[in-house]
């Protein structure tokens, strides 16, 4: 699939590639398109031919590139000219700006906010529920995009979005403080689940009832985490030890196997729970409802962000059971 959201998601090195070609004034975009058509034909005279100029005119924006670089882009020989080692290394750069500037382009040209690479971050949560839905949609009405998936725990995402790595993230912790642009998209319920062999007496259960029970969840940078470790401290039961896996699609395999219970959004196992292969367990209290949020820095995003969470709404608001859109503000 192609992914992005254009000049704004670009990687950090694209960015000030295109920022420092855009102030440079003693060399051109004829200078660097002069090295490409040398690079590719081998030759000063074919790449003349190729661009319509004279040898000497490519010689002398060749001469002027390489003051500007101060080292030899080209060593010559009989058999023609190759890249040097600095050649070599100045291309990927002249390559990589010239992709930035034709994407810059494909996106005037077209009004389609969504063109180039996306970096998109989710929660293991939203990554199961929702994600397939919104990347299909993100092919159909965009297929130019091409998207850099991330799929970490919420803590993981705040980081890579604050040291500007992902364009938006769709996690359950929003970020707090300046500079971010958060919105809520939907509600999930979550509960206790376990095998149908483990799920003891029908009657509800309390924290007591868990304590030789074993426990698997997230990591202790996950909110599930710390959901259970608030469940049993308002109990005021001592927190059991807890088995941690950072995949939730291997949490509901484990609780199907019979091997642990675990604290599951409900959106993720109604199928699970329709064949029978695990019961929800009836335990107080209850756990109030995670919020989805979508975020991305409010200076690097406008309509891009906006298009993408859009289309999240759209498919949050068919995910069916256990899953609450949070209606739009305004």
């Amino acid at each position: 699939m192609a992914t992005g959201s254009g000049a704004t998601a670009q990687s950090d090195g694209e960015w000030r590639f295109c920022h420092f070609f855009a102030i440079m004034k003693h060399y051109t975009v004829a200078q660097m398109e002069a090295f490409l058509a040398i690079s590719e034909a081998g030759s000063f005279r074919l790449a003349a031919d190729r661009l319509g100029i004279t040898q000497p005119s490519i010689s002398q924006r060749i001469k002027e590139f390489e003051s500007a670089l101060g080292c030899n882009l080209f060593v010559r020989g009989k058999g023609g000219v190759r890249l040097s080692e600095s050649g070599q290394i100045a291309l990927q750069y002249v390559q990589r700006g010239f992709d930035v500037l034709q994407e810059m382009e494909r996106r005037l040209s077209t009004g389609d906010p969504l063109t180039g690479s996306l970096r998109l971050g989710a929660s293991n949560t939203f990554a199961l529920s929702c994600l397939p839905a919104l990347l299909a949609a993100l092919e159909q009405r965009h297929p130019t995009l091409h998207v850099e998936l991330t799929i970490n725990n919420s803590a993981a995402l705040r980081q890579l979005l604050d040291a500007q790595k992902l364009d938006i993230v769709f996690l359950v912790d929003a970020p707090i403080g300046p500079g971010y642009t958060v919105e809520g998209l939907a509600s999930f319920e979550i509960a206790w689940f376990a095998h149908q062999a483990l799920s003891g007496k029908a009657r509800t259960l309390n924290a007591l009832d868990f304590l030789d029970r074993r426990i698997v969840t997230m990591p202790q940078s996950s909110p599930f985490h710390n959901i259970i470790g608030e469940w049993f401290a308002a109990a005021k039961i001592p927190l059991p030890a807890l088995n941690t896996c950072n995949d939730m699609a291997t949490l509901v395999r484990l609780v199907r196997m019979g091997a642990a219970v675990s604290v599951l959004p409900v959106c993720l196992v109604t199928s699970e729970l329709a064949a029978g292969n695990i019961v929800r367990l009836r335990a107080s209290p209850t756990f109030s409802p995670l919020t989805i949020y979508a975020a991305y820095r409010t200076k690097a995003q406008g309509r891009t962000s906006q298009v993408v969470i859009d289309l999240a709404r759209n498919v949050i608001a068919e995910a069916g059971d256990g899953v609450t859109p949070i209606a739009v503000r305004g």
